[in-house]
């Protein structure tokens, strides 16, 4: 019998060693590896519970760039019985943006991998959703309301904007910082959750404090115009001469930007929002310009106007042909910008001390911007500062990118047409514009090339034109000089519509005349050519709403 329970224990012994290496070897496999380049497409199934059609439920995905620092936004079809698959492109395993309802989360996913979601948006939080599939572990430990994964902007949030009117820069950096640690501290402690799962909220949370930090000058001069109950022309001119202390950014050193799971966070792009300069002149892109350009009279006058105005805290009336200028002096604008990242990548390269870190790599593929957004290939600039970059995935996007904006042969799908803009005073244009299609409704966007919210809610609307019909509403698209011409020859392809670009003439009165702070903004005209409702955006569904209100009239 001795001999028997003997055995017995050593079989348990075994049995149990066994085990715990089992248990050890799958944690060792669960845990989550360095992102690689991995360009494919995510796989993301699932079902709604109660869905109706009827009921309008806003859905969106972003699949994140990073490079960019942009997201496109996707619209999966939902079947009526609730069930919806979309594939999603990405170029490495990473987060996406979920927003639903009122929900608004991210999941991670992987190329080339299927993610399945039940959704129940009537659940309490932490029941909302339930993952299957790939990383449906950390998808469903994520949603969980014991786990902070988020740090909201303090720009945005009006008590803490009361609660730091007043205070040093430094003082504001410490709150930032004490927060994040607090938060840190709490979600370290959830031992219920897998440590992937915590490390990726830690890191989230890291990122969004940096957000805050770097916002730091506009969070305390927002405080400052909402405590005075002034203009944002009036505030940026008081904190014109207010400028961070020579070492605030020193903060980078403790904390995560070079971590190896970084780049699966949805948010990373929080890690660079700017370039690191505690002196920044908001005047600086102005003064380069009077320095190096050769600006006619007329262009010197305007720039000397503006600051004169940005000073006195006036809102300028002439910001669209000021644009103009960005488009105007290509070669002007690139030197400055070469400069600007020159240096922030030595200052941040100080800062860490390591000139090929995560970080670091980031602020040099994000140089790369300027020109895939305008869709042409690298210039030589872009492509001595690209052979310097480390990091896999920043290379094999900026590559995959600089690819597809090489010259070639496009085939065009949407109908569009390039419209010359009637030869009539500034003054009567738009009443012009309008007679073209008069007895029908017409929806009219201001837009330009360079703006993102512009070309991503054109995306966005787009499905309009077969749902309405072309035949009942006329869409229009004018732009003005701040848009490359080029450019607007590419982007307006993919764009069905009639499509003007004004001279600075017609779109500098256009812009006064609409008082115009900024892009986009979208006119409404009715059959009888009066301007049912001017407004800068409403979702596809509103829309759809207000267009076939003047249709059915």
């Amino acid at each position: 019998n001795n001999k028997c329970n003997k055995r017995t224990t050593m079989n348990m012994n075994r049995l149990f060693t066994c085990l715990c290496l089992s248990l050890l070897f799958n944690l060792v496999q669960a845990q989550l590896p360095i992102p690689e380049y991995q360009k494919g497409k995510a796989i993301l199934s699932g079902t709604i519970a109660n869905y109706h059609p009827n009921d309008n439920l806003i859905f969106k995905i972003g699949a994140p760039n990073i490079v960019m620092g942009t997201a496109e936004t996707l619209y999966p079809t939902v079947e009526s019985d609730g069930s919806f698959t979309i594939n999603i492109p990405l170029y490495h395993h990473t987060q996406v943006r979920m927003m639903i309802g009122n929900a608004d989360l991210v999941i991670l996913l992987s190329p080339e991998k299927e993610t399945n979601v039940a959704i129940n948006l009537s659940n309490p939080p932490g029941k909302q959703f339930v993952f299957s599939g790939q990383y449906a572990t950390i998808n469903n430990e994520w949603c969980q309301p014991e786990l902070i994964t988020k740090i909201p902007p303090v720009y945005s949030d009006g008590d803490l904007l009361d609660s730091i009117v007043g205070i040093s820069a430094n003082e504001f950096k410490k709150r930032c910082i004490n927060q994040y640690k607090r938060y840190v501290t709490h979600n370290s402690a959830q031992l219920q959750f897998s440590e992937d799962t915590r490390t990726l909220a830690n890191l989230s949370c890291a990122f969004d404090c940096l957000e805050n930090l770097q916002a730091t000058h506009y969070c305390l001069q927002t405080a400052y115009q909402k405590k005075e109950n002034i203009t944002r022309e009036q505030a940026f001119a008081a904190f014109l001469d207010v400028y961070l202390p020579d070492d605030f950014h020193n903060y980078l050193k403790d904390f995560p930007v070079n971590h190896p799971l970084a780049l699966y966070c949805y948010n990373y792009r929080n890690v660079v929002m700017d370039l690191y300069d505690t002196h920044k002149d908001p005047l600086a892109y102005e003064k380069n310009l009077l320095k190096n350009a050769p600006l006619t009279k007329e262009e010197q006058t305007l720039i000397h106007q503006y600051e004169t105005a940005f000073k006195a805290g006036i809102s300028f009336q002439q910001e669209s042909e000021l644009m103009a200028l960005s488009a105007k002096y290509f070669k002007e604008n690139d030197q400055f910008r070469w400069e600007s990242f020159s240096k922030a990548k030595e200052r941040l390269s100080n800062i860490i001390q390591d000139s090929t870190s995560l970080i670091v790599d980031y602020i040099r593929a994000i140089y790369m911007r300027s020109s895939f957004y305008n869709l042409q290939p690298l210039t030589p600039r872009q492509e001595l500062m690209a052979s310097e970059i480390t990091n896999p995935i920043f290379l094999g996007i900026i590559q995959d990118m600089n690819r597809q904006m090489q010259p070639r042969q496009q085939t065009i799908t949407k109908k569009f047409t390039i419209c010359e803009a009637p030869q009539v005073p500034e003054k009567e244009l738009l009443t012009a514009l309008i007679a073209h299609h008069k007895g029908k409704v017409q929806f009219i966007d201001f837009w330009a090339t360079w703006c993102g919210g512009c070309r991503q809610i054109i995306k966005e609307y787009e499905p309009l034109k077969r749902e309405i019909g072309e035949d009942k509403v006329a869409f229009i698209y004018l732009t003005g000089p701040s848009s490359i011409k080029k450019t607007w020859d590419i982007l307006i392809q993919d764009i069905a519509g009639e499509h003007y670009w004004l001279n600075k003439e017609q779109w500098g009165y256009l812009w006064n005349h609409f008082q115009m702070t900024g892009l986009p903004m979208y006119l409404i005209i009715d059959k009888k050519g009066n301007i049912a409702k001017q407004f800068t955006h409403v979702t596809a569904k509103e829309l759809k709403k207000l267009l076939e209100l003047e249709v059915n009239r």
